[in-house]
């Protein structure tokens, strides 16, 4: 029976022949000298390209949504301060007065026996005139106006443009 004991012994299980491989060349390569600084140099790359993708791309597109925002909302605030206008416009237009108001205006509308006049404003007429004989004598002139207008008051002031 002490026989038998000897051969209760289970014999050593060989590992498969892919586990054998796999190890084998791990140790292979991990005998050169820049395995190590390479693995950790592929690590490094790894961990930046998680941080960007967890990190930096949802924060810089959070910004870029957030002043895209600022800008529609700027743009609305706009649009719904022309939009009240308008609403002003046509609120008033719904009135006999608005209507009335808005022909004498636009269309020249005018109501029966009334007069229209229509005043054009005076151009500014240039003063710069060249420096020789004939137009002196029109630059002393309204040199003296200006500053007479200026400086005393005249009995048909109100009447003057």
């Amino acid at each position: 029976m002490a026989t038998r004991s000897a051969r209760t012994t289970k014999p050593t299980r060989r590992a498969p022949v892919a586990r054998r491989l796999a190890t084998a060349a791990t140790d292979k390569i991990s005998q050169y000298p820049g395995f190590r600084s390479a693995s950790r140099l592929g690590l490094g790359i790894v961990g930046i390209a998680f941080v960007l993708a967890l990190v930096v791309i949802p924060t810089r597109d959070y910004f870029r949504q957030t002043s895209a925002l600022a800008q529609k909302t700027a743009e609305f605030e706009t649009l719904a301060d022309a939009n009240e206008q308008l609403q002003t416009e046509v609120n008033t237009l719904k009135t006999t007065e608005g209507i009335r108001r808005t022909a004498r205006s636009q269309l020249g509308y005018v109501l029966p026996g009334e007069q229209r006049i229509t005043l054009a404003p005076m151009p500014q007429l240039p003063t710069d005139l060249p420096a020789q004989w004939p137009f002196t004598l029109v630059s002393d002139i309204v040199s003296v106006r200006t500053t007479a207008q200026g400086s005393a008051p005249q009995a048909l002031a109100p009447l003057a443009p």
